[in-house]
């Protein structure tokens, strides 16, 4: 029950942070002190999309605290730029029951570039491109409290908030003979609080009921943040003859922008994997009901669904998945996921795509 408190009370969010450092942080601490924890990686991919996830926990308190840090990197499509997240935070067990948690993280700055019209010499106007970046830094708080039992009947529950600022940067310039010239350069906040809750239950020490769910609260309209205004658009406009094409352009810019922030925005970009899905959108709330059963000492299967209604006007996603886990031995795991995700936009028809997670974790 001690391991179930853990994921727990961390959440969707810090139960997945990761990094391989915890072993090297072990080589520093003296001979003779006692020195466990463990290092897990795990990778998901669907589509374009791709996460990779590295995670270290060291014991500095036998069986009371323990030292996490941890490294995500996404990429949510082939032509937009890497997304780099670095953690470090600490869990303490006060008692058998409790669980306390805390986690900074870093999102490191990242920018990229999209060609919005090539140079048209001819009608003397230049080429336009658009430059859009972000860097965030923020906080996980969490508590949990289990049962901790040997009863045919058990539980856990917790509850978790995250603070997240993002800094939110745009640009238009055109290139010309080989130099840029800016039009708009602006860089605004964004202020995401997301609580979050769970709960799960243990029968027979078999079956496992789950229940997640978790809320986001933005300072300002995310569709809106980091993006052009009015009159920046009207400045792109007036550089073409053709004033629908520019629209368009920005249209198509903008709704890429969209999706390029939503699995940042979501606040939980080192909990995404196969079975919570990978946003189109900002969320507006997301839950995840699951159940799973432990066939034995060695194998555990689960299956579980999560729904996420994104923010008004950009419609919901359904994710049914199924995890399976393997113990090898006492000190490692190995698990596969994979799922079916379906977006609904509103006026669109509907997107599905198939995602898939593969993770190990080694205990020392």
């Amino acid at each position: 029950m001690r391991q179930g408190i853990r994921e727990d009370a961390r959440g969707p969010v810090i139960r997945r942070l990761a990094l391989a450092l915890g072993g090297a942080l072990a080589l520093l601490t003296a001979p003779e002190a006692h020195a466990a924890g463990s290092v897990m990686a795990e990778a998901t991919a669907g589509g374009s999309l791709r996460t990779w996830t590295l995670l270290g926990d060291l014991e500095l308190r036998k069986d009371e605290t323990f030292l996490t840090l941890g490294y995500t990197g996404a990429r949510t499509g082939s032509d937009t730029a890497l997304s780099h997240q670095l953690s470090a935070g600490v869990d303490h067990a006060p008692s058998e029951h409790w669980l306390l948690s805390g986690l900074v993280n870093v999102g490191l700055p990242k920018t990229s570039t999209t060609a919005l019209s090539p140079e048209r010499p001819l009608l003397g106007l230049p080429a336009l491109n658009a430059r859009g970046g972000y860097h965030s830094l923020g906080v996980q708080l969490a508590a949990g409290y289990d049962s901790a039992g040997f009863s045919d009947v058990e539980y856990g529950l917790d509850v978790g908030l995250g603070l997240t600022r993002y800094g939110l940067r745009r640009e238009l310039f055109t290139r010309q003979d080989g130099s840029n010239e800016s039009l708009y350069h602006r860089e605004e906040p964004l202020f995401l609080a997301r609580p979050s809750v769970g709960a799960r239950l243990v029968l027979l020490d078999k079956w496992e009921l789950g229940l997640r769910g978790g809320l986001s609260l933005y300072s300002g309209d995310p569709l809106s943040a980091g993006q052009f205004t009015q009159e920046e658009l009207t400045e792109v406009l007036r550089r073409y003859t053709n004033a629908a094409e520019g629209r368009l352009l920005l249209k198509n810019f903008t709704q890429r922008r969209i999706q390029e922030l939503a699995v940042d925005l979501s606040g939980r970009l080192l909990g995404v994997n196969a079975l919570t899905g990978f946003p189109s959108a900002p969320a507006l709330f997301d839950v995840k009901p699951s159940v799973a059963y432990r066939f034995s000492t060695r194998v555990r299967g689960q299956l579980s669904y999560a729904f996420t209604r994104y923010v008004p006007g950009e419609g919901y996603a359904h994710v049914l998945g199924t995890r399976w886990t393997f113990k090898l031995s006492g000190s490692v795991r190995l698990w596969a996921s994979l799922s079916l995700q379906s977006d609904r936009v509103e006026g669109e028809p509907p997107l599905r795509s198939g995602l898939a997670t593969l993770g190990s974790e080694l205990t020392f």
